[in-house]
């Protein structure tokens, strides 16, 4: 590589040489820059496709997620501090049956929706700041609060009033990083890999805290010699996320390209897309890439607040719809019918259901997550919907039929594999789906349509009669949103984010 004084001359390849001048790019105006020859939207992927037949190596799936890990690295203290949500999702939800709180919980609301009140918040502060401030002061925050929501479990497990902080904390850094991650995630990721990346930074990152949660909490129940309070261990672990997604984010972090050209910082942008991959070093890809950043962020300039506003319309209604059926694939009623039924089942040893539960869940989103980009987002997303109502309706039937307890049980476990296949792709959307004006705001209200879901089951003391027909219900919308989901649904994988949203937009899709 050869710097001059007013161009960055780049060698890349026997035969290829590029030439990119540092003028100032203005956003309005046109998003190529200088003599670099300029690469029109629809052929940006062809030359990417160019670039890898110069380079064979990178074809291979292994080589591609080498090259690209420091974009996962990137927002990697946002995953740890959603294991630790995920904890404490599954505790509200009323998995926490070896906390010393257990019928507290049951009994008080407001140790049961305080983390989603303090999610609420967070998110709402945290689409305030996305694309306003830097991203890394809003990492060290949440890591803080995750570290001493942990501390607050290790050393006063015995405190209603220091569990329930504790729970604020945890809730309120969780949604005080979900906006900006969901929001940055596609921007930061290769289209190649933006599948993985996204489903495996959200969905597998709650789905893995879910399932400690429940693992651990068979061991309390097993009649182990077990000397520390569980809720301790919750605490030691919350400390653990902690202080690894706190030096993640003083380490690894990188601002958004997206981020820096907004803030009229094209140097800087290059700077960051150049450590977002391996080798760390400025390629012909880089300025690719920094030119579909541009024409990115121009289409959002082009477009006045209320146009973008009318264009997010149709995504939030298919991502809310899409959404909704994760936050009911897991609430205080789930877990009411596995006890209920594991208890009928096997009423001296009943934890090892618990075990199987969150495995199972969490197994169903690693099967599709690394899928996200070679298979689809659609496929498993309707696939997973339609064997998950399936399962539910199948549920409900059951349920009263105390001799067939054993295919009740079964068929629950199933239903939360599907659950974890169906909603992994639900990530991806997440991030793909609104115009960058207004893209913090609708990925807030996603989440927060998701929280006040949670929240409202809370409130409900679930009878037989309630959970069976809140699973007849659950498999309808399942079953509804699957047939809809074949016309409604697209498929975006190995596509830009702004063709994505363009797909996404429809109300009807022309590759159904």
């Amino acid at each position: 590589m050869v710097i001059a004084r007013d161009k960055l001359i780049i060698y890349y390849g026997p035969c290829v040489t590029y030439k990119y001048e540092w003028d100032q790019w203005v956003p309005g105006s046109t998003p190529m820059t200088g003599g670099k020859t300029a690469t029109r939207p629809d052929s940006f992927q062809q030359e990417r496709n160019q670039q890898r037949r110069h380079n064979p190596d990178q074809c291979s799936w292994l080589s591609r997620t080498h090259k690209n890990l420091p974009q996962w690295n990137a927002l990697g203290a946002g995953s740890l501090i959603f294991v630790s949500g995920g904890m404490s999702l599954a505790w509200g939800a009323g998995f926490a049956v070896h906390s010393m709180h257990v019928e507290l919980l049951q009994l008080t609301l407001h140790m049961k929706i305080c983390w989603y009140g303090a999610a609420l918040l967070g998110a709402a502060l945290g689409a305030v700041l996305t694309h306003r401030t830097p991203q890394r002061p809003v990492y060290v925050a949440s890591s803080c609060l995750v570290l001493i929501c942990g501390m607050l479990y290790l050393t006063l497990p015995e405190q209603p009033k220091a569990i329930i902080a504790a729970r604020y904390l945890d809730g309120f850094a969780n949604g005080l990083v979900f906006v900006p991650t969901l929001t940055t995630v596609g921007e930061l990721s290769v289209c190649e890999m933006r599948g993985i990346f996204s489903a495996s930074l959200e969905q597998l990152s709650y789905n893995f805290g879910i399932f400690i949660l429940l693992s651990y909490t068979a061991i309390w129940h097993s009649g182990w010699n077990v000397t520390i309070v569980a809720d301790q261990v919750h605490g030691l672990l919350s400390i653990v996320y902690g202080v690894v997604a706190l030096a993640l984010a003083l380490t690894c972090c990188v601002e958004s390209p997206v981020y820096l050209l907004l803030r009229r910082s094209e140097q800087a942008a290059v700077d960051a897309l150049r450590h977002l991959q391996r080798p760390f070093v400025v390629t012909c890809e880089t300025f690719l890439l920094l030119d579909e950043h541009k024409r990115y962020v121009a289409a959002k300039l082009d477009l006045s607040w209320c146009q973008s506003l009318q264009r997010g319309l149709v995504p939030l209604i298919k991502i809310i719809a899409h959404r909704s059926l994760y936050a009911l694939s897991l609430t205080n009623i789930v877990w009411r019918a596995l006890y209920d039924t594991a208890v009928e089942l096997t009423p001296h040893t009943h934890t090892w259901p618990y075990v199987v539960f969150g495995t199972l869940r969490w197994s169903g989103s690693v099967c599709v997550v690394f899928l996200m980009d070679s298979g689809g987002r659609k496929k498993p997303s309707l696939f997973g919907t339609f064997a998950g109502g399936l399962f539910a309706v199948a549920f409900a039937s059951l349920l009263d039929r105390v001799p067939r307890m054993i295919a009740a049980l079964a068929i629950l476990f199933f239903f939360q594999f599907f659950a974890g296949v169906a909603h992994a792709a639900s990530a991806v959307y997440l991030t793909e789906a609104f115009p960058l004006a207004v893209k913090p705001y609708l990925v807030a209200l996603v989440y927060i349509a998701e929280l006040m879901i949670r929240m409202g089951c809370c409130m409900v003391t679930p009878t037989h009669t309630d959970i069976s027909l809140y699973f007849y219900v659950l498999g309808g919308i399942s079953l509804s949103f699957f047939l809809l989901g074949i016309f409604c649904l697209p498929e975006t994988r190995l596509t830009t984010l702004t063709k994505a949203h363009f797909k996404i937009r429809k109300w009807f899709n022309e590759d159904f």
